[in-house]
């Protein structure tokens, strides 16, 4: 996405890691929503999002990309980069996903890229020469991660010529104010509503009044299954249950038949942890009823929240052989803990990715302190078609997709990971050029 002054080598994880599991991505939108639904029943196709199911991808080798910008327009060199590896066919992808993500390797321009940065640092830009679509973003700014999955949303925007404005709203993790935040977006013209939904159906309401006003919403990462398309039109997400699934199937690996393991969720009562961790303790029960789920806790993901569920569970006196966790940003608080109270520190299977804990992953190996790390890309990049899924309907006149589903590889961790040259809260491999990502890294 860089020029070829900027770009820097990046090599997908898929090159050299033998351990890979694909998170399917050929699943049906109800069996996602069923998985989220924590009831019997299953909805109806008035009230969930439905689309047909996506092909799974294949384990074929791709080229792997040499830079952090893949070639204008080369689809399968985006895929590597947004994945992390290099072993899922992008023709397997969505129609949506593929589009979004070959518009994503088109090389930004000197000017988008110093007007992304500065539609990052404020509420507010407008774009010069721009249209009258007006693309609206919320999120609690609670971490790294969230800061950058924005830009990814910013830029994506930018290579759209009818987006004329970029509004943010960052609201403290609240349900009250993500609901007046929703509705000041609306009030200031959003067409397009882009955001991490933490709250499930109780922004419903919220998103429907944006939608009846004009806007079209979309979410991404986080499921809102139980939530219709009259109030969020697009949801962009991992198969959150297959995700469970295969957690659950690295554990065995690792443990065989009996152990102990944690859950770690984000904020309490979000959908996505509640789906995971259903699938992930049927998973266990079917396969190794002898692997037991000891201790559960929430975050919101957050270094302070990660610290104290760390130091609940160590004060349980459950000891726990792998601690899964669906964010990589805080478990660096989890060792941290463990190191304080002197114990083996745990093995660790999580989504997303973080540099300080490649940092103390990779510290460790070969001593009595090691322990083993699979974790995901680090999933910013679906932001991108949040964004292209409403706006392409927009420009072109096409049926937003109600649910695009895409693949989440869990990957062991190699030496490579550990980017010195890097903060310790920089997520690992996205799709923003390096200029803006050391830019947003030295903001902070």
């Amino acid at each position: 996405m860089e020029s070829s002054t900027t770009a820097r080598r990046r090599t997908p994880r898929g090159l050299t890691v033998k351990n890979l599991v694909v998170a399917t991505a050929g699943i049906s939108a109800a069996v996602l929503l069923a998985a989220c639904g924590g009831g019997s029943s299953t909805p109806s196709s008035s009230s969930a999002p439905t689309t047909s199911a996506a092909p799974a991808p294949t384990t074929s080798a791709a080229p792997a990309p040499t830079t952090s910008a893949a070639p204008s327009g080369d689809l399968q060199a985006e895929v590597n980069i947004a994945l992390n590896t290099d072993t899922v066919d992008a023709a397997s992808l969505p129609p949506e996903i593929q589009a979004a993500l070959t518009r994503a390797a088109v090389p930004l321009t000197p000017e988008q890229t110093a007007l992304a940065y500065e539609c990052w640092s404020t509420a507010d830009c407008t774009i010069p020469g721009g249209g009258d679509q007006v693309v609206g973003y919320i999120s609690p700014e609670l971490n790294t991660w969230r800061k950058f999955a924005r830009m990814e949303a910013i830029i994506q925007a930018l290579t759209y010529p009818e987006v004329g404005r970029i509004i943010s709203v960052m609201p403290e993790y609240d349900l009250a104010q993500m609901q007046a935040g929703v509705r000041q977006l609306s009030a200031d013209g959003a067409t397009v509503i882009i955001g991490y939904n933490d709250f499930g159906p109780a922004l419903a309401p919220a998103f429907k009044s944006a939608q009846d006003a004009g806007a079209k919403v979309g979410i991404f990462v986080g499921p809102s299954p139980e939530t219709p398309t009259d109030a969020i039109a697009t949801q962009v997400t991992s198969d959150v249950c297959n995700n469970g699934k295969a957690m659950a199937d690295k554990a065995i690996e690792i443990l065989g038949t009996s152990g102990n393991i944690a859950f770690f969720n984000g904020t309490p009562g979000n959908p996505q942890g509640a789906a995971w961790n259903k699938c992930a303790e049927e998973t266990l029960a079917e396969k190794a009823p002898d692997i037991k789920v000891v201790f559960k806790a929430d975050t919101n993901w957050t270094l302070q929240g990660a610290f104290e569920a760390s130091t609940a569970l160590l004060a349980s006196g459950n000891d726990v052989n792998i601690i899964m966790y669906d964010y990589a940003d805080p478990m660096t608080q989890i060792v941290k803990a463990y190191d304080q109270a002197g114990k083996k520190i745990p093995d660790f299977i999580t989504w997303t990715s973080n540099n300080d804990l490649f940092k103390e992953w990779s510290a460790r190996q070969g001593t009595d302190k090691a322990f083993k790390l699979i974790d995901t890309n680090s999933l910013t990049w679906s932001a991108r078609v949040a964004v292209s899924n409403i706006m392409d309907s927009i420009i072109g006149g096409t049926e937003i997709p109600a649910l695009s589903i895409y693949p989440q590889p869990f990957i062991e961790a190699t030496a490579a990971d550990y980017k010195a040259d890097k903060p310790a809260d920089y997520p690992g491999l996205t799709t923003i050029p390096d200029e803006l990502v050391n830019q947003m890294l030295a903001a902070k």
